[in-house]
């Protein structure tokens, strides 16, 4: 039987409580924060390019064809939000071979949120 992380109350202090899906979600938030600083400090334009700024365009160009063959408009509008979605999501789900780590995305409460943001984008 699987547990939801909502279930699991890390912290609480009269009304305010903290989940193991807040919890997780500001543990993949910062560890994304932490991974777009390290590997966007030293991007160049020349003609010698890091295997992280490498990885970095393939990702990019390939939201960026994606984006463009589905809806096919101009994509650029787009490919911030869809690209922070995609990257939160899916370093959430694989996140979940760390043992004792719980991933947000597997809320209830993170799905809905999610989804009330793309449809008021």
């Amino acid at each position: 039987m699987h547990i939801s992380p909502d279930t699991i109350i890390i912290w609480q202090w009269g009304s305010l409580v903290l989940s193991a899906t807040v919890i997780f979600t500001w543990l993949t938030i910062a560890l994304l924060g932490i991974g777009s600083w390290l590997v966007t400090r030293h991007l160049s334009t020349g003609i010698h390019l890091s295997r992280w700024q490498n990885l970095l365009e393939v990702l990019v160009s390939n939201l960026r064809s994606q984006i463009q063959e589905t809806s096919g408009q101009n994509p650029d509008p787009y490919l911030p939000f869809i690209g922070t979605l995609f990257i939160f999501i899916a370093v959430s789900n694989v996140l979940e071979i760390v043992p004792g780590y719980h991933p947000p995305t597997s809320s209830l409460s993170t799905t809905a949120a999610l989804a009330i943001c793309v449809f008021f984008a």
